[in-house]
């Protein structure tokens, strides 16, 4: 619960920069809050009021919680971690930034430029839950045009250079795209960013982004290097080559769970941000962060192995964490809160690694009241998020239930779990790719208390280190070596005996914390820091806390050359770890032969006439060789062969024929005359004009061997078969007469005349249906007719006209003169005037309609219904609530009710009863009832009056109670709401007087059969 209560008087911020100031209210934060719950709503709703884009003010509230058992602690310390950190730089005095909101623009009288300004607090970095880009009220509806790929790669390539001016001008980047996150989506994306003070100013010509400004924080450059030397060294510790997909995302989560401890003591002191608890550096340079610090390094490592991830962020419970595609589908991670708070070296949960959405959320439910449904995704990279919903990993996996932090080594897992009973453990070497595990090592721990008790389960941590795997036990630190085949444990520290440590105090943590290999000794697994009651800032350890002495951190010295190197063979360089002494050896690179000292060479291939020769040189130095070409030789008097004749000479076109030197090869070529034509030979001739049947053609006709042409006139064509066009009506056809066409020959224009027949109306088509009152007609349509005749005859008499319909639109009639059981046949005829056209015939029997009634009755629900004149039987349907309809009986035509005792009490059932002559069936009008069994019901005396009492009947919601005296009718007297009212006292009654009662059931107009009447003498 909060401790400490602030006041906050009101206050300006003057800003000279812009010359605007703000006024931050008078802010009464509460006292104590007794109640977690109110703790973590209180600073939900601060957290909501910071870091919205159109903010007034910040809020500081600080204080301690109280620790809580190990992982529901761990599930809940995030809440309000933002809010206490971005309070602090206000209220001691910090400079405040213009919003994204609130830019303001100046413009200059020499550029006629605009300067803008935009914080970037709304970064994960900065402690922010990320940026979502999203559209902006009264945006225009276009998508922006602006290059983001060539945005992110101008701003990183400029950070990386330290520039502090980067021009975008040509990149089409505007005001609304800054608006909406352009450039913070890339900072968001690039967690390795750490060096950005405040936010960056850009300026602006017109609507166009012309130069975007940052600075950077003052010790930057210094902190960039460290924390690259420790993204060195995790990749020196995590080989990730040979491991599957989600083999990679495990080393990395035991990897920030082993190594970071949550910046709890920063949480509450206000100084998160102070102490880069948002970002990488705080996780991997000062092994200490908050969520944002977690989920940023886990997002840039599975960024760099290749896998599509990205951070989510939730401002229901103010947290962030992230998600990962593995095999083409989508997982969630939370390395935070798999690591438990206080910090508990070597232990490491599993509960959030690689599950889905819903089992994230249901087990965030288990200690919250608010859950991640309104989580949003702030930074992406490679595919594009969809929902998490597979639960492979979530079970029959070596890591599920294991909490404790997992080693791997050389293609293999080492985990500590327990063993065959609550007080056993076993050391495992396990295989992902094979599924094979192997015990290495079983023991028993028994983790006892002061007061003589134990704590069942697996206390114990490991560590690995080289071949050496190390393990605790309630008194004992030992180690195994994991290559002996006989593998027999080295106790290295007994607290008993180094510490004097008595029993139900024990080893309860191993592992590496804040860069150092540490151990506790304490007489509860629950690991705790307590707040001094004379300073709240510090917070004192319930334990003892040990340096193991072991170095986990290389620092390599200069190191000392042992070979040199030569320019044919390397060298040899020893480093020596300035901490522990550990050497190693690097190989140096041959040296560089920068200028060849090259020998005389010697000929590989001797030059001839036709080909060049080769000359091979080596350098004296470094053995290096260079080949040159020798010139062909020359040959100064070329010997020419007979030739040969590569193009054959014709009539049309000269020969050639090709010389080569006999020497080098040299060729020549010459001509071969024309060939001369003395007799012609004639083609078969080519139409030049076509002879018509109007005038005459020609053909021309072309010498095969000399190309020479002749012209000769073809005869005019003879029409023998006329070829009609389409012809042209020269009288239109009426519905009274027949019209005429003339056609031309389109050969010969030759003419002839044919008559057209008289119109007649089309043919309709008639169709009928029933309906509940009649029968419907309809039929298809005729565009030229007035009009339409309706026929109708019954059975096999003669066709009557039944109705006349004036119009052509008018296309169907309900004819509902009809007697239920006769067969009625249609026709319909277009008219026009006098002139009737043909019609189709349809059949259809008329089955009228059946009404169904339902009533409960002591068994069951009564159904009746009406009598339909010709109906052979009747078909009753069932339907239960809103399900599907059910044939449950056929009738025959002379029954008339039906009792359903297939029924339930509290269930909706709907009746329908549809009559049938033969396979034609009639409408119906369906009954709906709820089942309600009688009551029981049982009558006594009492003092004032009679009391009524009845059993519960399933789904009724009230009762009504009937009664009568001897030889009297049974009237209402009592109406009684809610299903548990069972029982009712008749006041108004006389002693010595009988009187009789039943009751039935209600649930809204429904109603029981009647009980069994009782009655009783008062």
């Amino acid at each position: 619960m909060l401790e400490v209560a602030q006041f906050v008087n009101s206050y300006k911020i003057y800003k000279s920069e812009v010359k605007s100031y703000r006024t931050v209210s008078k802010i009464y934060i509460i006292k104590v809050l007794r109640d977690e719950r109110k703790y973590k709503e209180e600073t939900y709703r601060l957290r909501r009021s910071f870091m919205r884009k159109k903010r007034k003010s910040y809020i500081a509230v600080t204080g301690s919680i109280r620790s809580e058992w190990l992982r529901g602690l761990s599930r809940k310390i995030c809440i309000g971690a933002l809010a206490f950190s971005a309070a602090v730089v206000l209220l001691t005095g910090g400079k405040v930034g213009a919003y994204a909101s609130d830019q303001t623009r100046v413009s200059s009288d020499e550029s006629q430029v605009t300067v803008g300004y935009d914080d970037l607090d709304d970064t994960l970095q900065k402690g922010g839950l990320g940026v979502v880009v999203e559209q902006q009220d009264g945006a225009a509806s276009l998508a922006s045009t602006y290059d983001a790929t060539a945005l992110e790669k101008r701003i990183v390539e400029g950070i990386k250079a330290w520039q502090t001016s980067i021009d975008v001008s040509e990149l089409g980047l505007t005001r609304d795209d800054i608006d909406n996150g352009a450039v913070k989506s890339i900072i968001n994306s690039h967690p390795e960013f750490i060096s950005l003070s405040g936010g960056y100013t850009y300026w602006t010509s017109g609507s166009s982004i012309t130069k975007i400004q940052f600075t950077y924080l003052t010790n930057a450059k210094e902190e960039q290097q460290e924390l690259d030397a420790a993204l060195q060294e995790v990749k020196s510790k995590i080989d990730t080559s040979g491991m599957s997909d989600e083999e990679i995302v495990l080393a990395y989560h035991e990897y920030l769970t082993s190594t970071v401890a949550y910046a709890y003591e920063d949480y509450f002191n206000g100084t998160i941000a102070a102490n880069h608890g948002y970002d990488m550096y705080g996780a991997l340079v000062k092994h200490s962060c908050v969520c944002q610090g977690y989920a940023e390094t886990m997002f840039y490592l599975l960024r760099e192995a290749g896998l599509s991830c990205a951070i989510a962020s939730s401002e229901n419970i103010n947290h962030a964490w992230n998600i990962v595609k593995i095999h083409g589908k989508w997982y969630h991670i939370d390395a935070t809160w798999d690591d438990p708070v206080w910090d508990m070296p070597g232990r490491s949960y599993h509960d959030y690694f690689l599950v889905s959405f819903d089992t994230m959320n249901k087990n965030t439910l288990i200690n919250h009241t608010k859950d991640r449904t309104d989580m949003v995704v702030s930074a992406q990279w490679g595919d594009t998020y969809t929902t998490a919903v597979d639960t492979t990993y979530e079970s029959g996996k070596f890591w599920n239930g294991i909490e404790k932090a997992i080693f791997y080594k050389d293609g293999y897992w080492y985990s500590i779990s327990e063993g065959s009973s609550k007080t056993s453990f076993n050391i495992n070497k396990y295989q992902y790719s094979t599924n094979i595990n192997k015990v290495l090592y079983s023991g028993t721990a028994k983790w006892t208390t002061p007061s003589g008790g134990y704590y069942p389960g697996v206390y114990s941590s490991i560590y690995l280190r080289g071949d050496n795997l190390y393990f605790t036990t309630p008194d004992s630190l030992n180690k195994i070596d994991i290559t002996s085949t006989n593998v027999n444990p080295t106790e290295l520290i007994n607290i008993r005996t180094q510490y004097n440590s008595s029993t139900g105090n024990n080893l309860y943590a191993f592992g590496e914390q804040y860069g150092k290999l540490v151990y506790f000794i304490t007489d509860s697994p629950n690991i705790k820091k307590t707040k001094d009651s004379s300073n709240s800032s510090k917070y004192n350890k319930e334990y003892a806390e040990y340096t193991f002495e072991m170095c986990i951190s290389h620092k390599w010295d200069a190191g000392v050359v042992t070979k040199e190197p030569t320019y044919t063979s390397t060298g040899t360089k020893k480093y020596t770890c300035t901490n522990c002494g550990e050497t190693k050896t690097e190989t140096i690179a041959k040296l560089v032969c920068t200028s060849h000292v090259w020998d005389s060479g010697k000929i590989v291939t001797a030059p001839t006439y036709k080909t060049e020769g080769t000359k091979k040189y080596t350098c004296k130095n470094c053995g290096t060789t260079k080949t040159e070409t020798i010139a062909k030789l020359v040959c100064t008097s070329h010997v020419w062969d007979a030739g040969v004749v590569i193009k054959e000479p014709t009539y049309t076109s000269t020969g050639t024929k090709k010389y080569t030197c006999k020497n080098c090869g040299t060729t020549k070529t010459e001509t071969i005359a024309k060939l001369v034509c003395t007799s012609h030979v004639w083609d078969g001739g080519k139409v030049v004009t076509a002879p018509t049947y109007k005038t005459e053609g020609t053909k021309k006709y072309t010498c095969k061997n000399c190309g020479e042409t002749k012209t000769e006139t073809i005869a005019k064509l003879v029409c023998t078969s006329h070829v009609w066009d389409a012809g042209v009506v020269t009288k239109k056809p009426t519905y009274t007469s027949a019209g005429t066409k003339e056609y031309t020959c389109v050969n010969c224009g030759t003419t002839k005349t044919s008559s057209i027949a008289m119109l007649k109306l089309s043919k309709v088509t008639v169709k009928t249906a029933v309906y509940s009152t009649g029968i419907k007609i309809s039929w298809t349509s005729e565009k030229n007719a007035s009009g339409y005749y309706i026929y109708r005859k019954s059975g096999k008499g003669q066709y009557a006209l039944l109705k006349k319909v004036t119009g052509v639109n008018t296309l169907a009639f309900n004819d509902t003169k009809v007697t239920s059981g006769v067969i009625y046949t249609y026709k319909v005829q277009a008219y026009k005037g006098t002139v009737v056209g043909a019609g189709t015939e349809a059949s259809r029997c008329f089955v009228g309609t059946a009404k169904a009634k339902t009533a409960n009755e002591s068994t069951g629900i009564k159904l009746s219904w009406n009598k339909v004149g010709g109906a052979r039987s009747y078909k009753i349907y069932k339907r239960i609530g809103t399900g599907k309809y059910t044939c449950i009986k056929t009738a025959s035509s002379t029954t008339f009710t039906y009792l359903d005792k297939a029924v339930k009490a509290g269930t909706i059932y709907t009746y329908a009863v549809k009559p049938y002559i033969g396979r034609t069936a009639g409408t119906y009008v369906a009954s709906k009832y709820v089942c309600l069994r009688p009551v029981t019901a049982k009558v006594s005396a009492a003092r004032n009056g009679v009391t009524v009492r009845w059993t519960k009947t399933a789904g009724a919601t009230s009762y009504r109670v009937y009664r009568k005296t001897a030889g009297g009718k049974y009237a209402l007297v009592k109406k009684i709401g809610g299903a548990n009212a069972l029982s009712w006292t008749d006041t108004n009654t006389a002693k010595g007087k009988t009187y009789y009662y039943y009751v039935r059931a209600f649930k809204g107009n429904y109603y029981s059969a009647a009980s069994k009447a009782v009655n009783v003498k008062r």
